[in-house]
């Protein structure tokens, strides 16, 4: 799959802290976004336009794409945990849950993007965690009511030729 990169401005220090970080996690996230057109490429227009709070995150996948907003290796504010390791040493992934997307290929997707990363930044697949790891937050819900372990199986029979 090809990953477009749409970054945040580095003007924009609200989002784009410019804090440089060692990935040690991946953390999976739904936009909880279900109206129609809330793709992809919608989100990442969105944190490049300027979101109006303190959140960030560094991947959005639908069925279709995988845009990247900030690069690997810098701080995205998405775990709730201020400057606890969810932020501090995670890549954010937020999925798509659009009415008119389909999540399962998202899923399948953001797998993809998954087992790209830890490969590419030897992380191991343990450190594959919900968003609730680091807030209480109930994010990823649509998975954690279907069950977690699912999505890990998907990532662990991935592919990233």
């Amino acid at each position: 799959m090809e990953i477009k990169e749409l970054y945040i401005p580095e003007s924009n220090t609200k989002t784009r802290p410019r804090i440089e970080m060692k990935p040690a996690y991946i953390t999976i996230h739904e936009t909880d976004n279900t109206e129609k057109g809330a793709t992809a490429k919608a989100h990442a227009n969105f944190q490049y336009k300027g979101n109006d709070r303190q959140a960030s995150w560094h991947y959005t996948v639908d069925q279709e794409d995988i845009y990247q907003s900030l690069p690997d290796n810098e701080v995205a504010w998405h775990a709730g945990d201020d400057r606890g390791p969810g932020n501090m040493q995670s890549i954010a992934i937020e999925i798509c849950v659009n009415e008119d997307g389909d999540f399962e290929k998202a899923k399948a997707n953001a797998a993809w993007l998954v087992t790209y990363l830890l490969f590419k930044h030897q992380i191991p697949i343990e450190n594959v965690v919900q968003h609730n790891k680091w807030s209480g937050k109930n994010c990823p819900s649509h998975m954690r009511e279907n069950g977690w372990d699912a999505f890990i199986q998907l990532v662990k029979g991935c592919s990233t030729n």
